[in-house]
C-alpha cells in the first residue's frame, strides 16, 4: 500500500465536528475507566460470589431441599422415634419411674449402710453350722452366738431393711437392675441427650414449620443476588462486557500525551527547535530559505492550546546550509517550533494531536515525523496551497540513492466542518505506523493501525503552527 492509498484512506471523506469527536472519544474513555474501576470494586466482587454460588450443583441442591424435604426423611426424625418407642417401653417406663421416686438412691444408701452390712454378717452366722451346734448347747444363752442371734432380729425388725428386704423382691426392682448398666439403657440415654439438645429441636422446629425455605441462609442469600442483578452498574457492567466494546483500548499502551494544562511548555517533553542545533550546538537554527527565526517565546500556553505564534519582530540567527554550513542572518520575521525529537521517540504505533491553524499562506504550518536522517519522514498535515482550500499530506523517503516524495493534496477543514466554541477547536488527525513483526504502542485510540510498506526508523514528531498573527 502507498502512502497515496493510505492518506486516501484518512482524508477521503468528511469528518464529524472535533466537539463530536471528542465527545465520543471522551465517553468512551470514561467508560473505560468506569468499567476498570468496577471490575475491581467489591460490590462487583459480591455478585459475582454469590453468581458462582447460587448456579453451583451444591447450592441447587440445597435449595431443592428446603423446598421439598420433609422432616420423616430426616435423620433426626429417625432418632426421635427410636427415642419415643423406648421411652414407652415398658421396662424403660418401669426404670424411668422407679428412679424417678428415688427408690434406688434409697435402696443404695441401705445396702451400703453398716446396719445392713451387719444384718447380712448376722443373717450368714444364724444360718452356718457353727450356730446350729452352739443353739443345741445347754448353756446357749450364756454364748456369743445367742447375743448375735438377738442382734439380728432386732435388725430384722429395722424399718430400712424390712423396706430393703421386700424392695428386692419386687418386679420393678429386679427390672430396674437388669437395665442397670445395659446398652439397651445405654441407647435410650444418648437418644435423650440428643432430642433434647438445642440444635435438636432449632432443627425440628424448622423443618416443621412451612417457611423454612425464607427463613434459610440460602433465601437471604439468593434475595441479595437478585438485588445485585437489579443494581444499575452491575447491569451496565455486564451490558458492556457482553459487547466488549474496548477491545481497541486494550490493544494500545500510553506512551507519550501532553494536554498543554501548564503555565508553561514542558521542556522535560519538548524542544523548541530542530533537533540537530539543540543536539549539536546547544541552539537554534533555521534552515535556508526559511523566513523565520524560531524562539521560545512564540510558544505560549493557555486555555490548555500549545500556540505557536508568528511576529514580525526580527531577530538575529543561525542558519543552515547544506553548501556553506552555518551562517548568521537577520530575520525579519519569528515564529515557533516544538518537537519531542530529545525526549520521546518510537518506531511503531499511533501519533494523534488536535491541531488549528489559520490560512496564512505563503506562511506553513505542518506537523510531522522524522527520525535521525532526512528521510523517511511523515508529513501528518501541512498547509502548502494558496487557496486554503486544501492541505498536504505524505511521506518522502529514499528509493536507490534517490529522494522520493509520495505526497497527496487533500481537502482542507474548514471552520464549517467544526462546531465548538473553544478558542483553538480543530481536528484530531491519527498517524499510523505498523510492524508485521513487532507489536504495535502507543497512545490508546478509536483508530485501527493498518499496514505499511516503507521501512519505519524511530520518529519523534515536531509541530510548526502559525496560529496568532502580531504586529
Amino acid at each position: 500500500m502507498n502512502m497515496a492509498s493510505i492518506f486516501g484512506i484518512h482524508f477521503g471523506s468528511r469528518f464529524v465536528s472535533t466537539k463530536k469527536f471528542e465527545a465520543s472519544l471522551i465517553n468512551e474513555r470514561n467508560d473505560f475507566e468506569r468499567f476498570n474501576s468496577f471490575e475491581n470494586s467489591e460490590l462487583l466482587k459480591r455478585y459475582q460470589e454469590l453468581d458462582a454460588l447460587v448456579h453451583s450443583g451444591e447450592f441447587e441442591k440445597k435449595v431443592r431441599e428446603l423446598k421439598t424435604a420433609r422432616y420423616k426423611d430426616t435423620e433426626q426424625w429417625r432418632q426421635l422415634d427410636q427415642y419415643n418407642a423406648m421411652k414407652s417401653s415398658s421396662d424403660i417406663k418401669t426404670y424411668l419411674k422407679f428412679t424417678k421416686a428415688g427408690l434406688h438412691e434409697r435402696m443404695k444408701q441401705i445396702a451400703e449402710s453398716d446396719s445392713y452390712q451387719s444384718y447380712l454378717a448376722m443373717k450368714a452366722f444364724v444360718n452356718s453350722g457353727e450356730f446350729h451346734s452352739a443353739k443345741v448347747k445347754k448353756d446357749f444363752k450364756q454364748t456369743e452366738a445367742y447375743t448375735k442371734l438377738k442382734t439380728y432380729e432386732q435388725l430384722s425388725k429395722d424399718p430400712n431393711i424390712k423396706f430393703y428386704l421386700k424392695t428386692e423382691k419386687k418386679t420393678n426392682y429386679k427390672t430396674f437392675t437388669n437395665l442397670e448398666n445395659s446398652e439397651r439403657l445405654k441407647t435410650f440415654f444418648k437418644l435423650e441427650a440428643i432430642v433434647q439438645s438445642k440444635e435438636f429441636q432449632e432443627h425440628k422446629a424448622f423443618m416443621e414449620d412451612k417457611k423454612r425455605f425464607k427463613k434459610s441462609e440460602e433465601y437471604s442469600l439468593l434475595e441479595e443476588y437478585e438485588r445485585l442483578k437489579k443494581n444499575e452498574e452491575i447491569k451496565w457492567y455486564l451490558d458492556i462486557k457482553k459487547k466488549n466494546p474496548f477491545k481497541e483500548f486494550r490493544q494500545w499502551d500510553l506512551t507519550f500525551e501532553d494536554d498543554f494544562d501548564a503555565m508553561h511548555l514542558d521542556t522535560s517533553k519538548w524542544m523548541t527547535g530542530y533537533y540537530w542545533g539543540k543536539a549539536l550546538m546547544n541552539d537554534a537554527y533555521a534552515l535556508a530559505g526559511e523566513k523565520q527565526f524560531f524562539k521560545d517565546d512564540n510558544v505560549e500556553l493557555r486555555d490548555s492550546v500549545a500556540r505557536i505564534v508568528t511576529r514580525r519582530d526580527g531577530a538575529r540567527g543561525k542558519v543552515w546550509d547544506p553548501a556553506h554550513g552555518f551562517t548568521t542572518q537577520h530575520f525579519e520575521y519569528t515564529s515557533g517550533l516544538i518537537s519531542t525529537g530529545q525526549s520521546f521517540r518510537q518506531k511503531y504505533g499511533k501519533f494523534e494531536a488536535k491541531i488549528r491553524f489559520n490560512h496564512s499562506y505563503p506562511m506553513l504550518n505542518a506537523f510531522w515525523m522524522v527520525g535521525e536522517k532526512i528521510t523517511p519522514q511523515i508529513d501528518v498535515i501541512k498547509s502548502a496551497f494558496k487557496n486554503g482550500k486544501s492541505i498536504e499530506c505524505g511521506v518522502h523517503v529514499m528509493d536507490k540513492n534517490q529522494a522520493v516524495h509520495q505526497m497527496r493534496k487533500a481537502p482542507a477543514l474548514n471552520s464549517t466542518t467544526t462546531s465548538t466554541s473553544t478558542p483553538l477547536s480543530g481536528h484530531r488527525k491519527p498517524s499510523f505506523g505498523k510492524s508485521t513483526d513487532k507489536k504495535c504502542t502507543g497512545r490508546s485510540s478509536i483508530f485501527r493501525t493498518r499496514p505499511c510498506t516503507w521501512h519505519f526508523v524511530p520518529y519523534y514528531r515536531k509541530t510548526r503552527l502559525i496560529t496568532v498573527f502580531r504586529d
